[in-house]
């Protein structure tokens, strides 16, 4: 090897590591001025990997809005007030807003754009901040968690200082900290925050944990405080919240008066207005209060479903599959069988079984064994959906001689499929029922029966009441569900019951996704920077 040779490869080499040193230089300014001002920290930030993608360009006017609303307090509360300038903090005033009452549409990034903010005030914060975000409940606690884990995802080297345990994010060097809570927990009374984040505070159940964490941000002058939300029901404390916010001069108020963002395409929201009662639509897509939930069904749609040529029957026919759900209820509610088949164009109903428990007697689960075992005797290929919640023994004991398929009627997915189907499947007439379908039975021993005086007795009360009695709800994961008045009176079970047997009629989990389709591609690593 010649000398030659030898100097040109160090020569290289030094070359090589020159560079390379200009690259870590590079990126090391680059990740200062990142976290000199959020507005840079927003430049910087990627929303995915493949293909590559940056928030600077996809970012629309109407979240520049709101995140220069907070910038001015966020620098204040991290230590960086100096870096208030024109440059950093554009169009904003350099007194700093530290409340923020932001109101949305669905899917317009909510929880993503607060995320971004979290992220920031957590790493470049230069002494350590305590934060507390609020949700309504533990699935849209986990949501905002999810949303921050994706930046550190996309962004491994702006954001290599979070670390994640369960509940709460933490800088693993400075020791700032987020606590996730929901409101479905204990009072926060007592805790003393930086910043408090409420998500989704026109869902919550009530306006404890509200009032608690208002007072609690009261305790230090600098501590920010934000609510973000979709437009709610009813004119509670929610919405005193938000009309208080809209007047004050020292909070900033945001309202989106209809769908803005690019990645909601005009055949998703034609979807959703097909599917969602009118009022439930407007809130959730128009960002309209509405003065009650959206009712399920009119009883007029419900009683268009009423076949005068079907009649309850007592026995199937061969060659046909049959569907069979079991709604349980051992006091108060009605506990209630139901048999269904699809005849190729539509879900017949064959007949429904209630009991009502009287005020000194409940409703004992022998009714269901036995009304499993004379449904089986009397009905070839049938099939049985029962809540595992209220019968696991039962389907423990019985599921080794039918064939039963347990269904989670309490759980978030399984409901919303459960509602939107059966409500599609009456609003086109795709189901199909007796009349008097769903009358009860005066006695809990009455099995495969029905007491012919039971309507003279009382106001009328069968399937088709019922369904047009129900409300349609909406969580704050935007899954809906159907659900009756706490008065007493009203029932839901009938309905759930035929809900699930229609689920698994007609295929179900396919349609149980709560999210709609939108052209906005998702970043590697699963969840989208622009969640719902």
């Amino acid at each position: 090897m010649s000398k030659r040779s030898g100097r040109n490869r160090s020569f290289h080499r030094h070359e090589r590591l020159a560079i390379q040193a200009k690259l870590i230089h590079r990126r090391q300014r680059q990740q200062a001025l990142a976290m000199s001002s959020p507005p840079h920290f927003r430049q910087r930030l990627a929303l995915s990997l493949s293909p590559k993608r940056y928030l600077r360009y996809e970012i629309q006017a109407w979240q520049i809005n709101d995140f220069q609303a907070l910038d001015t307090a966020w620098l204040h509360l991290a230590g960086r007030a100096s870096a208030v300038t024109t440059e950093t903090i554009s169009a904003t005033s350099p007194v700093p807003i530290r409340r923020a009452y932001i109101e949305r549409p669905r899917g317009h990034s909510k929880t993503s754009d607060m995320a971004i903010q979290i992220a920031w005030i957590l790493l470049s914060a230069r002494t350590p901040v305590n934060g507390v975000a609020a949700a309504a409940d533990r699935e849209q606690a986990a949501l905002l968690l999810r949303a921050i884990q994706n930046l550190k995802h996309v962004n491994p080297t702006l954001c290599g200082d979070l670390s994640f345990v369960e509940g709460a994010v933490r800088n693993s060097r400075t020791g700032s900290r987020l606590d996730l809570i929901s409101s479905d927990v204990g009072s926060s009374y007592g805790i003393l925050p930086d910043f408090v984040i409420c998500d989704e505070l026109s869902h919550w159940p009530g306006p404890d944990l509200w009032y608690s964490l208002l007072s609690s941000a009261a305790k230090k002058p600098s501590c920010v405080l934000a609510v973000l939300t979709n437009a709610g029901v009813g004119r509670g404390w929610a919405w005193d919240v938000r009309e208080n916010a809209s007047r004050s001069p020292d909070w900033y108020f945001s309202s989106l008066d209809r769908p803005l963002a690019h990645w909601i395409t005009e055949q998703s929201l034609a979807e959703q207005k097909a599917m969602l009662p009118p009022a439930v639509y407007e809130r959730l897509w128009l960002n309209r209060w509405q003065h009650s939930d959206g009712e399920f069904v009119s009883l007029t749609e419900a009683e268009a479903c009423i076949d005068p040529q079907l009649d309850r029957v007592n026995s199937g026919q061969p060659g046909i599959q049959y569907m069979a759900a079991i709604d349980y209820a051992e006091k108060h509610d009605f506990t209630v069988g139901v048999i269904c088949h699809h005849d190729g164009q539509r879900i017949i109903v064959d007949r429904m079984d209630v009991v009502r428990p009287s005020p000194l007697d409940t409703t004992p689960t022998a009714w269901v064994e036995e009304w499993i075992e004379i449904a089986a005797s009397r009905f070839p290929s049938i099939r049985f959906v029962i809540d595992e919640y209220q019968m696991l023994s039962l389907i423990q004991k019985l599921e080794t001689n039918y064939s039963i398929k347990r269904f989670q009627f309490l759980g978030g997915k399984g409901n919303h499929g459960l509602a939107i189907t059966l409500r599609q499947l009456i609003l086109h007439r795709k189901v199909a029922w007796y009349p008097g379908c769903g009358e009860y039975s005066t006695e809990p021993d009455s099995l495969w029966s029905v007491d012919p005086l039971a309507a003279q007795w009382a106001e009328r009360d069968d399937l088709s009441t019922e369904l047009s009695s129900l409300l349609l709800r909406q969580s704050s994961s935007g899954r809906v569900r159907i659900d009756h008045k706490s008065d007493g009176i009203h029932h839901d079970d009938r309905s759930f019951a035929l809900g699930a047997a229609c689920l698994e009629l007609v295929d179900g989990p396919e349609i149980s996704n709560p999210h709609i389709e939108v052209t906005q591609p998702r970043p590697d690593g699963g969840f989208a920077i622009w969640n719902f």
